[in-house]
């Protein structure tokens, strides 16, 4: 028997802070229409991450529901923070029943392609499922309310003012001793990639658009480290390996994909194989994250 059954995660919401919007609690702060609802209409993958085939966002998914599964237990209520249109929960609930899962991102249309695709998968529904609309900086849930929270490539495209406010949203959704796994989320500075995409944010923030969705902002792994602060365990890991900037940002439609496909990918993947281990954390993607609190 589950700990916990399908109600009960409704009993998590804070009071008269959503609607219930055709099964999906929308937060009443949140817009109408946000920037990643025409994202989705546009592409169902491309809120939360690039456009790809079945096969490739499986591949993708496999170390990530790996290592969730070693953290995960039976009784755990799991709240997967941007879920978009589900990508994790696809993967880990038929392989794994839970108490609960939480699927909550800003986006009302992935949400309801997140439910479409539940409503279908009777091996998905042995884990009760709650969607919640809401800004990851305001969290309409319960102090202490979730076991684990996941961030799958979501802080990237927001302000890091808007990070700081959902990591503290974060740790006052967790319960003591719950653990976080955040990953593709923290793109380090120190790359290619990260120097021009410093460059681009001056420009937004001279523009006077620094609050700009989408732009990816890069992390020292200093700032990444006071964000987790009030953690009691944390681990840093730098992930993936890139030399040359995988894109540029001043090309634009096919240049930007001559110099993607014909220059930026197949150097970066011989690179990646001649380069000694020892040096392959200097050139690391991101930093990806796994703490308790």
């Amino acid at each position: 028997m589950r700990a916990i059954m399908s109600a009960d995660l409704k009993s998590l919401l804070i009071p008269n802070k959503t609607i219930d919007r055709n099964g999906i609690f929308v937060a009443h702060d949140i817009a109408e229409k946000t920037v990643w609802d025409t994202l989705a209409v546009e592409n169902p993958t491309n809120a939360v991450i690039s456009a790809e085939d079945e096969t490739a966002a499986q591949k993708k998914s496999e170390a990530q529901i790996l290592e969730i599964k070693q953290h995960i237990k039976p009784t755990d209520v799991l709240l997967d923070y941007g879920s978009g249109y589900g990508r994790i929960a696809k993967y880990l609930l038929p392989a794994t029943p839970i108490a609960g899962y939480i699927g909550m991102d800003s986006s009302f249309e992935m949400l309801s392609i997140f439910k479409e695709r539940y409503d279908k998968s009777s091996a998905e529904q042995e884990t009760p499922v709650l969607l919640l609309s809401a800004d990851i900086h305001t969290a309409p849930l319960k102090d202490h309310s979730v076991d684990m929270v996941v961030v799958c490539a979501v802080f990237l495209h927001n302000h890091k003012d808007i990070v700081k406010r959902a990591m503290d949203e974060i740790k006052r959704v967790l319960k003591p001793g719950g653990t976080l796994l955040v990953y593709s989320s923290f793109p380090r500075v120190w790359t290619a990639m990260g120097i021009q995409g410093q460059l681009y944010q001056m420009i937004l923030n001279v523009l006077g658009k620094p609050y700009k969705n989408g732009p990816v902002r890069y992390y020292r792994k200093s700032e990444v480290m006071k964000l987790l602060g009030g953690f009691s365990e944390v681990e840093v890991k730098s992930v993936g390996l890139t030399v040359v900037p995988k894109t540029l940002i001043f090309l634009s439609g096919p240049f930007e994909k001559m110099y993607r496909i014909g220059f930026a990918n197949p150097l970066n993947g011989l690179l990646s194989r001649i380069i000694p281990d020892s040096l392959a954390p200097s050139f690391a993607v991101h930093y990806d994250i796994v703490a308790v609190l």
